[in-house]
């Protein structure tokens, strides 16, 4: 792992063959979080294995460089555990937070295909509570 704190934040596991970077992409609060994940070609593994950072911004900037102009996975956890919530997104020069806000809109824009009115309710209710908070932060 290159960063952690209490969890692996940043790092790299194997999946088979498969050498997978990963980082967390964005935290909400403590307990919701997105992810990302994309998979190193082969003939890159060992460096991205076996790269030393001297700072955690140097850090970031390689992570950042190895999602762009790929195709990445971007997931959603509650606390430790991914829920079902992923989708593919291709990381184009806005980088990894375009990606991640056109996922987010897309899991919020499909509360509006859920049949029970009352779960449409909750979830967007939800939304407003979390709009409404930031921008108290953002007045404070």
């Amino acid at each position: 792992m290159w960063h952690e704190y209490e969890i692996p934040l940043t790092g790299t596991f194997h999946l088979n063959e498969d050498l997978i970077l990963f980082t967390q992409a964005a935290a909400a609060t403590e307990e919701r979080s997105a992810w990302a994940y994309v998979c190193i070609a082969p003939d890159n593994a060992e460096s991205v294995e076996n790269a030393v950072f001297p700072s955690l911004d140097e850090m970031d900037a390689f992570v950042e460089d190895r999602f762009v102009g790929r195709e990445v996975v971007l997931a959603l956890a509650v606390g430790d555990k991914l829920l079902g919530l992923w989708t593919r997104e291709s990381i184009d020069s806005g980088g990894l937070p375009q990606a991640l806000e056109s996922a987010l809109n897309k899991v919020i824009q499909s509360v509006n295909h859920v049949d029970e009115q009352e779960r449409r309710i909750r979830a967007k209710l939800a939304g407003v509570e979390a709009a409404t908070a930031e921008l108290d932060l953002l007045s404070a």
